[in-house]
């Protein structure tokens, strides 16, 4: 788990006990969902938005702006999560050594038979946006992720629609470096 993800974890703890007022439950519980809600986009972001670079197996590849709102009791009520300066280009290039964002590798190793025929992800094709493939990392957590999904409310055939490989945009085969197909 990241750090910074550690830190904004024990801050809304503390700010959930402290903001919610010892007479009512209902309050203390509201801030209980709200965090654990805001815990749980942890995984999706961490998933979409980190990589493995040359210095961190888990870097994160945008910021993250989380604001806890309240009310004039100063019980929590809400909060937003915003991201930003997402790094797009890597999802077409890589330095040597590092792998793409977390959530192609889940994927691949992750997709049952039946999902893997469905999403276009054929058992053992090589893709050129996939290097350092062999490598497993303990980010390579597929279920987090998709129970992580379920719990903000993306239910599985959204899901399926976010994971499905677009032929038009991601042809299967990709030619390796001599111009030949990779996967066949």
């Amino acid at each position: 788990m990241l750090q910074q993800t550690w830190t904004s974890r024990c801050l809304m703890k503390f700010y959930a006990v402290v903001a919610a007022s010892p007479t009512s439950w209902d309050s203390h519980k509201i801030a209980e969902r709200i965090e654990q809600r805001i815990l749980n986009s942890n995984p999706v972001m961490e998933a979409f938005g980190n990589a493995c670079t040359l210095r961190n197996n888990n870097s994160s590849r945008f910021g993250k702006f989380i604001q806890l709102q309240v009310n004039s009791a100063q019980q929590m009520t809400g909060a937003a999560v915003q991201t930003y300066l997402l790094e797009k280009t890597r999802v077409a290039c890589q330095a040597s050594s590092e792998r793409n964002f977390h959530i192609f590798y889940q994927m691949c190793k992750g997709a049952s038979a039946d999902e893997r025929l469905q999403w276009h992800l054929p058992k053992g094709a090589a893709f050129s946006w996939l290097p350092n493939s062999e490598r497993t990392l303990e980010e390579d957590c597929f279920e987090v992720t998709r129970e992580a999904m379920l719990h903000l409310g993306i239910e599985t055939p959204t899901q399926n629609n976010v994971f499905k490989v677009r032929r038009r945009a991601w042809p299967l085969r990709f030619g390796g470096g001599d111009g030949q197909p990779l996967a066949q």
